[in-house]
């Protein structure tokens, strides 16, 4: 019988010799994967996304927008800042991070540290140069909104697939991709209840996710309507994360650079509080 990997292959072929469109391409993969395979479960599909091939180390320069509405108008505000990431394939840690805003100066030198643990724990700190030191965010702060965003300071950690139990709910076409659809339902100390991931099918990448604290209907969106590949991995042009209330902060990439080299000493709260 043929691998699920093989099947895609297959497909990918196809496609490059333009026999067969993408929609149907994606289609062929599900009825054929299904037939041979059987039906993927939620935790399969969440494991595919966690093992897309991802960069040892990267530098990313995002340029954030934060709309809201104040008294029926709309406000806006336009913030830089640069993400150095690592990931690690054994130890103790998962993935660590360091934001560091950059543009406009009354922000400048702001940061947030994140040391995500390979057992799904989390430690956070969050420097503001006035301060002069690192606070280190408990868990009563993750449910505050990250410097007036839409983001939440859980929103940015990178949590373990073994904090939710996994449903699917069916296939969607979403921006022109098919999708898994996936309920995630929480085990842990999350401030949510329960998430609804869209993920395309021909790439496992994350297209949409709709965040639920009770009740049906979601109280912020997150939406990746464009991954491209660079230097073979798969990125999102943006990521747009929308409120019932209206409003919305867009975090889109502006310059990458993958596997960076970056050393351990750049995620450190002697690095955090380092002010240039």
């Amino acid at each position: 019988l043929l691998s699920a990997y093989s099947l895609h292959l297959l497909v990918y072929f196809l496609l490059m010799a333009k026999m067969i469109n993408k929609t149907k391409a994606i289609l062929f993969i599900i009825l054929l994967s299904q037939l041979l395979l059987g039906e993927i479960t939620g935790l399969e599909i969440m494991n595919q996304v966690r093992n897309n091939p991802i960069p040892a180390s990267s530098i990313t320069h995002f340029e954030l927008t934060i709309i809201k509405k104040k008294k029926g108008r709309l406000k806006k505000k336009v913030r830089e800042f640069v993400r150095y990431q690592k990931n690690y394939k054994f130890g103790k840690y998962n993935r660590k991070t360091l934001v560091r805003f950059s543009k406009p100066a009354i922000v400048k030198g702001t940061g947030l540290l994140n040391w995500s643990y390979r057992n799904g724990e989390q430690d956070q700190w969050f420097f503001l140069p006035k301060l002069k030191t690192a606070k280190k965010i408990n868990s009563k702060d993750r449910s505050k909104t990250f410097m007036g965003t839409n983001f939440t300071y859980e929103d940015l950690e990178s949590n373990a697939i073994s904090n939710h139990t996994y449903k699917t709910l069916g296939i969607e076409t979403l921006y022109g991709y098919p999708c898994h659809v996936i309920e995630a339902i929480s085990s842990s100390s999350s401030i949510y209840k329960w998430k609804k991931y869209w993920i395309d099918m021909a790439t496992f990448q994350i297209k949409k996710i709709e965040y639920y604290e009770s009740g049906t209907s979601p109280i912020k969106v997150l939406t990746a309507q464009k991954h491209k590949l660079l230097e073979g991995y798969y990125i999102p042009e943006s990521m747009v994360m929308t409120s019932s209330n209206g409003d919305q902060t867009t975090m889109a990439i502006r310059k990458a650079i993958m596997d960076a080299g970056i050393q351990d000493d750049i995620f450190t709260q002697k690095f955090l509080i380092r002010i240039k």
